[in-house]
């Protein structure tokens, strides 16, 4: 958890809502200047507030759905803008009573006393692209709930699911269809594969200009990424772009922490007595180097046999497996995207060889 360290002598905390934002407005010793709730969100207004301490202020909301807007205007008008992790903040002032005004002012108060756990606001002109990877991901897993529901179905009337390929459907559609008789199940039937064949073209259109502004932005790492064994072209992509700047991550284990790679420990008296945080970081990247190690086992001729013997040492825990092999990959785009190399296998496999 890393802490901001604020030197301004103001300090302003932001309950942030869709409509609405509670300000709190405090100095250096803990004394309100301002505490008030403001309608629609007006910046404008916000402003007028502040005015008198804008010369020396910092401003900090906490990380919730809508807080681009508020950032991008923190950094137009010239103001500090600290994101507050969320999940951390509630750890850390949670209470007793709680409703916007009391939550502003802890804010405010924990600015000011240098105990905001702060969470990475991402630059404002790469948002867009990153937005429409997400969406590409969104659309492949609706995508693959109806591939799945189909099987599913195919299974449920003792019928061996038909083999298919993405570069032409028409072949396993037909035999979908031919198998069914009752006509409402056919009419089901064709509305899924009416969707599939929706989102197989919605995809295909993203997926070509995601490439044209990866080469674009940053051909030379997307290209480095797509020498690792498991990355291709489109996780190459999800991962360049969830980690932003690598530059952000002081060490590997900073990384692996925000990849959701490695868990926090809760101990006492010197004991560990479990695991927590398994849902702080990026869920992205996660399942980025997931995939990445499945494919990886699956078609790479060293990591596989090694990745075999891991599995047998983990009394046939696959998850277990699967999971040390991804740590190994996010270390090596670590470095690789540090120092600008391509991939090692030799490095890898003797990392493996050790687990």
């Amino acid at each position: 958890m890393k802490y901001y360290t604020s030197t301004t002598q103001f300090n302003c905390g932001i309950d942030l809502h869709a409509r609405q934002m509670y300000v709190c407005l405090m100095d250096r010793d803990g004394k309100k200047l301002v505490h008030t709730n403001i309608k629609n969100n007006d910046f404008d207004y916000f402003l007028k507030l502040v005015a008198p301490y804008r010369h020396d202020l910092t401003v900090c909301a906490e990380c919730m759905f809508g807080w681009y807007w508020l950032a991008d205007a923190c950094q137009a008008g010239g103001l500090p803008f600290v994101l507050a992790h969320a999940l951390y903040l509630k750890a850390i002032h949670g209470g007793k009573n709680k409703n916007d005004r009391i939550d502003s002012e802890k804010i405010a108060h924990l600015l000011r006393s240098n105990l905001i756990p702060t969470a990475y606001v991402y630059p404002a002109e790469k948002r867009p692209l990153r937005a429409l990877l997400r969406q590409r991901l969104f659309f492949v897993w609706r995508r693959s709930e109806l591939l799945a529901r189909i099987h599913s179905h195919q299974l449920a009337h003792n019928r061996i699911p038909k083999k298919q390929t993405r570069s032409n459907r028409d072949p396993w559609e037909a035999q979908l269809l031919a198998a069914e008789n009752d006509p409402l199940r056919q009419l089901a039937l064709q509305n899924d594969l009416a969707m599939i064949r929706h989102f197989d073209h919605q995809i295909a259109q993203l997926e070509e200009e995601l490439q044209r502004q990866a080469k674009k932005l940053a051909a030379r790492d997307y290209a480095l990424l797509q020498t690792t064994p498991g990355i291709g072209e489109n996780l190459g992509m999800t991962i360049l772009c969830e980690i932003g700047d690598i530059a952000r991550f002081p060490t590997v284990k900073n990384f692996l922490s925000y990849c959701r790679l490695v868990k926090g420990t809760v101990a006492s008296a010197g004991k560990i007595k479990g695991l927590r945080g398994a849902k702080l970081g990026n869920p992205y990247l996660r399942w980025a180097f997931g995939e990445a190690a499945v494919i990886a086992k699956r078609d790479h001729a060293v990591i596989g046999p090694l990745a075999q013997r891991l599995e047998a040492k983990m009394n046939g825990n696959k998850f277990k497996a699967n999971t040390v092999v991804a740590i190994k990959l996010a270390r090596a785009v670590y470095y690789m995207l540090k120092s600008k190399t391509v991939f090692d296998p030799d490095r890898l496999v003797a990392a493996l060889s050790r687990n």
